[in-house]
């Protein structure tokens, strides 16, 4: 079974176990859905990058930017503050990602190798 249909499987779950609560009176669904939707962005990258046992960039993106709309719907802090921070997270996430690659190709190149068979 693919990660990403489980998810939009318990997001599905979750959308409808609301309505019933809601014809029951015990939520509002509409108030519920709309201040807790951001778990469903910040969830599918989470459940993608663990069944395939690695950190991706977009994953990381993709959970910051969640995580941003989260703290927007919950009013855990201004706007400016939770667009700005998002901004220098992705930014700091991207470069991170560059010189990491940069490092990979810089060893599968063979740099740092001994010249000429000599150990060090």
């Amino acid at each position: 079974m693919k990660p990403g249909s489980v998810w939009v499987g318990i997001v599905l779950l979750a959308a409808g176990v609301c309505g019933l609560l809601d014809a029951a009176g015990v939520v509002d669904s509409s108030q519920t859905i709309g201040q807790w939707w951001p778990l469903a962005v910040i969830g599918w990258p989470l459940v993608e990058m663990s069944a395939a046992r690695r950190v991706t960039l977009s994953g990381v993106v993709c959970v910051a930017v969640g995580l941003a709309l989260l703290a927007d719907q919950q009013q855990w802090a201004n706007d400016v503050v939770v667009w700005s921070g998002l901004a220098a997270f992705v930014g700091l996430a991207v470069l991170t990602a560059a010189v990491y690659r940069r490092r990979q190709q810089h060893v599968g190149n063979g740099a740092g190798a001994p010249v000429n068979g000599a150990s060090t």
